[in-house]
């Protein structure tokens, strides 16, 4: 009689392991420390789960898209542009046609790096944020926004240092202004001093 009952404990466990493998969406990757189905490395949130980005593309503000550093070329697959993203200085000034305007250096960076001027979102490609703001508009890349975490910690090192443990799992930009609105791209400066956040990029506020 015993192996009718390991065969049933055999079940048991098996169907477990199914539940815990097939409990997140197509897209998301499950966290037992926490108990949260998070997005996968190479995923964004959306509305419902999460959706795969492109082996070619990463993770950014709105969505997937180049890295920083990669445009989209002639065959629609992102690759390495020439001059964006150079290191640069007033001692190593941007010599590249188009990417030739030295944007300053962001926090825990000691050079700048080369880039576009522009007026508009729309003169930044389709993932780049114009970074309005600034007395020089120039298009720019916010690192790490949208990447899948569970807490802070998973986004230290990124423009985006906030950890959305509420709604997306993703990380956000924090600390910025509500006067000059200084996130990346579809999102806006939300204040949530009420509750005890600070200011956040978000794609709405409450």
């Amino acid at each position: 009689m015993k192996q009718p009952l390991l065969l049933c404990v055999w079940a048991v466990l098996a169907s477990a392991c199914f539940a815990d493998s097939e409990r997140c969406e197509p897209g998301m990757s499950y966290n037992a420390e926490r108990n949260v189905c998070t997005c996968a490395a190479n995923a964004v949130a959306i509305e419902g789960g999460c959706l795969a980005c492109a082996s070619d593309e990463v993770v950014l503000a709105d969505g997937c898209g180049c890295a920083a550093g990669e445009t989209k070329n002639d065959a629609s697959i992102c690759a390495v542009a020439p001059g964006l993203g150079d290191p640069c200085s007033a001692a190593q000034p941007c010599t590249d046609t188009t990417y030739n305007h030295c944007a300053p250096a962001s926090a825990g960076s000691t050079a700048g790096t080369c880039t576009t001027t522009c007026a508009s979102d729309a003169d930044c490609g389709s993932t780049r944020t114009c970074a309005t703001w600034e007395a020089q508009p120039y298009c720019r890349d916010f690192s790490g926004v949208g990447e899948s975490c569970a807490m802070d910690g998973d986004c230290a090192g990124f423009d985006a240092q906030s950890c959305d443990t509420y709604r997306t799992h993703t990380c956000k930009v924090k600390g910025c202004s509500v006067d000059t609105d200084d996130c990346p791209r579809d999102s806006t400066c939300c204040d949530l001093s009420a509750f005890g956040v600070g200011t956040v990029c978000l794609e709405m506020c409450p």
